[in-house]
């Protein structure tokens, strides 16, 4: 009975010792990428479920990162002779590579070495039975991390282009003096002159040329009957556009009437240079001579006239 009540006392004293024993064993599983430990209980090379889980975790990330090989390397703690832990490193490392060729891992892909009691996780003494030192350790080798990627700089940004300048219209008006000789004042001859300013209106929607439509204040002097005179045309123009400059060739038709003319139809010839100054800024010299009807046959009666018109084209 002694003997029964001494063997209770010392199971109950040992109890909470081996239950710390078996609370102290660490868990299998990974570490880091590519690294994973599997541990063992005290002399023994059998697979628990975490081992199990451990290692089928490794042959997962083997399939998924392509490595070429996986290493499995076994330990051992210091309890026992060095040659036996040697085996047993062995042991528990071929336990793991067995259950990698389960898991799938060709045979051939497999690297498996035991180590012993050579490379302790945690440096002891001779004897001490360290959990953390009975362990197998699989790698296996991560892809290289993918190249940084330079970045690339915002594109500078670009100023708007400025418009393009828009070309001068078509339509020109233009104002600026004029002066005339008329060759034959009345209808008995006599010469005067005239002086004053003209007004002028221009359509050059072509290459070609276009239209003008003029009018002319003057005042008659020199001659018989000096007063207001007044001119009016229309013209019909061949004006080439060569870029700022339009040599002209029109004939004007339209009447002229007042004092110093004889009133009536004139038509005739004109001469003129067209010059664009600067941007919608005209210039129009010109040389024109009109035919009086009422001088029938008298094609020498009649008036020449001169100007330099300013104005703007739009």
């Amino acid at each position: 009975m002694k003997n029964l009540v001494a063997g209770l006392i010392l199971a109950a004293l040992m109890a909470p010792a081996a239950y710390a024993q078996q609370a102290s064993q660490p868990a299998s599983g990974e570490i880091e990428p590519g690294r994973f430990l599997v541990y063992f209980d005290t002399a023994e090379a059998t697979l628990d479920f975490e081992g199990i889980r451990t290692v089928a975790l490794a042959a997962q990330q083997y399939r998924e990162t392509g490595a070429a090989q996986i290493e499995v390397t076994g330990h051992t703690d210091t309890v026992g002779s060095a040659e036996s832990n040697q085996a047993l490193s062995q042991q528990r490392a071929q336990v793991v590579t067995d259950e990698l060729v389960r898991q799938g891992v060709p045979a051939p892909d497999i690297a498996t070495v035991g180590r012993g009691e050579e490379q302790l996780l945690v440096p002891t003494a001779d004897g001490v039975d360290e959990p953390r030192n009975r362990r197998v350790e699989i790698f296996v080798p991560q892809p290289p991390p993918p190249a940084p990627v330079a970045e690339v700089p915002p594109p500078a940004a670009v100023e708007p282009a400025a418009p393009p300048e828009e070309e001068p219209g078509p339509f020109a008006f233009t104002i600026g003096p004029m002066y005339g000789h008329n060759f034959g004042e009345t209808d008995d001859g006599g010469e005067n002159d005239l002086a004053g300013a003209q007004l002028t209106f221009s359509v050059l929607p072509g290459f070609l040329g276009g239209v003008s439509i003029k009018q002319g204040v003057l005042w008659s002097f020199n001659g018989q009957n000096d007063g207001l005179t007044g001119r009016s045309v229309a013209a019909l123009e061949l004006a080439p556009d060569l870029g700022i400059v339009r040599p002209i060739l029109g004939i004007n038709a339209g009447g002229v009437y007042g004092k110093g003319v004889q009133d009536g139809v004139v038509v005739g010839p004109e001469i003129g240079l067209d010059i664009t100054l600067m941007r919608n800024v005209a210039m129009r010299a010109f040389a024109a001579y009109d035919y009086q009807f009422r001088n029938s046959g008298d094609f020498d009666e009649g008036i020449l006239w001169g100007g330099l018109n300013f104005g703007v084209r739009f």
